[in-house]
This record gives C-alpha cells, sequence and structure tokens, in this order.
C-alpha cells in the first residue's frame, strides 16, 4: 500500500492481466492439441490492428511498453508521454502502435515503434505477443508506410542481458547490417517489397 511502490498511473492493459494471464491458458491447452506450430498459428485467427499516431491520441500505454518491455526492445530507451507527445506535433518523430487480438481475446496495444529522421529509435513488442509473427508484420508495415518520407530505415540492436529474443528483427525483415553495426533498408527496396 505504500504509494512508493506503486507505478504513477495504470493502462487498461496493466490493470486487465488477470482476463490476459487466462486466455493465455486457454491457447496453452489449444497449442498442445495442435498438429503443428504452422497449423496452431493459423487456426488462432490473428489479427493486427497498426496505426501512425496523430497528434492528440493517448500515449500512455506507449510509454508504459518502453518502460516495461526487456526481452523484445531493440535499443531499451524510455519515452516519456510528453516527449512523445511533443516530436509527434512537431514532425519529428512517427510514432506508431500495434493492437493484437485473436480468437482467445484481445491482447490489447502490444508494440510500439518510434521512428525519428529514418532511425528506429525504439522498437518494443510485449513478450505475450512472441512466436505469433506479429513482429514482422508490424516492422514490414513500418517501413511500407514511411517509404516515400526517408531514404533509407535503420536501427540498432543495443544488446542486453534480457533482450536476445529481438537480435535477429532486423536481419530476418531484409535489412543489412553495415561496418558501424546499423542495420539499413533502403526505402527501393521497401518499395520493391524485398522485405522477407
Amino acid at each position: 500500500s505504500d504509494p512508493r511502490l506503486s507505478p504513477p498511473r495504470i493502462t487498461g492493459e496493466a490493470a486487465g492481466r488477470t482476463e490476459l494471464v487466462r486466455a493465455q491458458l486457454d491457447r496453452a491447452r489449444f497449442k498442445s492439441d495442435a498438429s503443428s506450430e504452422a497449423d496452431y498459428l493459423a487456426s488462432l485467427n490473428v489479427d493486427a490492428r497498426i496505426t501512425r499516431l496523430q497528434a492528440g491520441d493517448p500515449l500512455e500505454r506507449i510509454e508504459e511498453l518502453f518502460h516495461r518491455t526487456t526481452q523484445f526492445n531493440t535499443t531499451g530507451r524510455k519515452f516519456p508521454v510528453g516527449d512523445l507527445a511533443d516530436a509527434i506535433a512537431s514532425g519529428r518523430a512517427a510514432v506508431f502502435s500495434m493492437h493484437v487480438s485473436d480468437r482467445f481475446g484481445d491482447h490489447g496495444l502490444v508494440g510500439a515503434c518510434v521512428v525519428q529522421g529514418g532511425e528506429i529509435a525504439g522498437y518494443a513488442l510485449s513478450c505475450r505477443v512472441l512466436g505469433m509473427g506479429v513482429e514482422h508484420q508490424f516492422l514490414r508495415t513500418v517501413a511500407q508506410s514511411l517509404s516515400s518520407e526517408v531514404p533509407e530505415l535503420w536501427g540498432r540492436i543495443i544488446e542486453t542481458d534480457r533482450n536476445r529474443p529481438v537480435r535477429n528483427l532486423y536481419r530476418d525483415n531484409g535489412f543489412v547490417q553495415g561496418e558501424d553495426g546499423a542495420w539499413r533498408l533502403e526505402h527501393d527496396a521497401i518499395r520493391r517489397n524485398r522485405l522477407i
């Protein structure tokens, strides 16, 4: 009950964690009965809704994802709501969100991506949707959305002891690593749909 131990605010996704756990248990039982991983994923009826956020859109869950996600987080950067709102309003950044649902329920807002001048400054995905393939769909949609705005899209993986699951994200989506360690995807490749 000590207020110093409580987060300043709790988003709807965090508050609904009990329902999310129940749905996850249902998915696990369903998966054990599936004949293969591919059949399991196909039968989940996964729906990913990807949105480029505009000035005035709520940003608390985006901030929360970057603060709480450690496994599927490319840079570990934190993005406070005020900084995100200013960057969107000024056009200094494009901020994307992803909501995911499947036959067992709504996962909520589980993905966030911040792009500044062609650099993917932050990309985070909740671990509850890892293995569904939505991480690739999210990155491809962001890349295609920005293909007419930036000459190339690039990002870095800043390795931590916990973010092993994110380390092949760029490689698996057609980005090429340069000598400087950055992963780059030229917009011509995006337009030709050379994303793997």
